[in-house]
């Protein structure tokens, strides 16, 4: 599909909490949560930030305060450096049993965190994500999103109703992120101002080199996606998926905890299921075509999650490709993993109630 230009009317908003100067704190903070990783290609280490003086951190202060208001991103900060790495019990002739790991820039990672707490805190406090959507977000972890998907299947077991879910695969998905549309999306969320130009002048005309053993590759450019290794990536594509649920027919839920998509739907009728399910995955086609991911249906699969198991699973297809029909997960352990995550929600509780004691 040949996509139309999106016109990205930025705005000036430069009182809003998101666009506030640079606080000295907000750096410290910043760099308290930086681990001590392998540095990138200009070799300054978090360790090195962690021993900087008053004085030191003061002037790193003024120089993200100038990158913040110009909306200029060095090129250092826009390359990387890739590592492949081995994968455990794999044939190391083959390409595909290596795994790549993205060497940034620990001055950037710290500009980063500045971003990602102030867009954290303009998503929470606005409420601007969906409570479907987790990961990347506090109080927002994989637990909450597999609580979701029990409560609903434990309901509709004690209901004595069908519950069919699919398992979605973006393919590459970091990598395939659509820039423009995902700023697009941010000034929806109500990013607006220097932190989107900034997002967006982040994610340009990027670079990265292979390292292998002591060698480095030629530079090559990157002219799409969420960079691999970036600290901002995660969140950004949280906000990338935000509008996900206006795929869904009337009466299919979903769960997202990062890239992991889920959706399910119960009912008496499994006909009802099958022509609702069908039509989300109708709709997810168009979304995705639009916004320009790819969907790997051999990737993705079919679970009857149903207190008596069905004989056959309802043929739902995707691009015209049948998903796979595939469920590892018994319901002796989906009630398992819903009562100890109802007994870790009743000591949450108690612990409120002692609080307010």
């Amino acid at each position: 599909m040949k996509h139309e230009p999106i016109p990205l009317d930025y705005c000036e908003d430069c009182n809003s909490h998101l666009n506030i100067p640079i606080h000295l704190q907000e750096v410290r903070q910043a760099i308290q949560k930086t681990r001590n990783s392998t540095p990138g290609a200009d070799g300054i280490t978090a360790n090195w930030f962690k021993r900087l003086s008053n004085t030191d951190l003061t002037c790193i202060t003024s120089f993200f305060q100038e990158v913040f208001t110009t909306s200029y991103i060095p090129e250092e900060w826009k390359h990387s450096i890739i590592v492949p790495i081995p994968k455990p019990n794999k044939d190391k002739t083959k390409i595909n049993s290596y795994r790549p790991i993205a060497l940034t820039s620990v001055f950037s990672k710290v500009f980063e965190r500045i971003l990602i707490q102030r867009i954290t805190h303009h998503l929470l406090t606005e409420k601007k994500i969906p409570p479907s959507v987790n990961g990347f977000l506090p109080l927002r972890d994989n637990q909450l999103a597999v609580y979701k998907i029990h409560t609903a299947i434990s309901e509709a077991h004690s209901q004595k109703k069908y519950f069919i879910g699919i398992s979605l695969d973006i393919k590459s998905a970091y990598d395939t992120v659509y820039i423009d549309g995902l700023s697009f999306k941010c000034l929806q969320l109500g990013i607006t101002g220097n932190i989107t130009k900034i997002l967006h002048n982040f994610l340009q005309n990027r670079t990265l080199q292979v390292r292998w053993r002591n060698s480095l590759s030629g530079t090559k450019p990157v002219q799409k996606g969420l960079p691999q290794g970036s600290v901002v990536s995660p969140i950004l594509f949280v906000c990338f998926l935000k509008d996900f649920s206006e795929t869904l027919d009337v009466g299919v839920e979903y769960s997202i905890f990062a890239d992991d998509i889920f959706i399910f739907c119960a009912h008496t009728s499994l006909d009802h299921i099958s022509k609702k399910l069908q039509n989300t995955m109708e709709n997810v086609y168009k979304w995705c075509n639009y916004w320009k991911l790819n969907i790997s249906p051999e990737k993705c699969s079919i679970a009857d999650l149903s207190k008596e198991k069905l004989q056959s699973i309802p043929r739902i297809t995707y691009a015209g490709f049948p998903l796979p029909q595939y469920c590892n997960f018994s319901t002796p352990k989906a009630y398992k993993v819903h009562k100890f995550f109802c007994k870790m929600q009743t000591q949450c509780n108690a612990q409120e109630e002692k609080k307010k004691r």
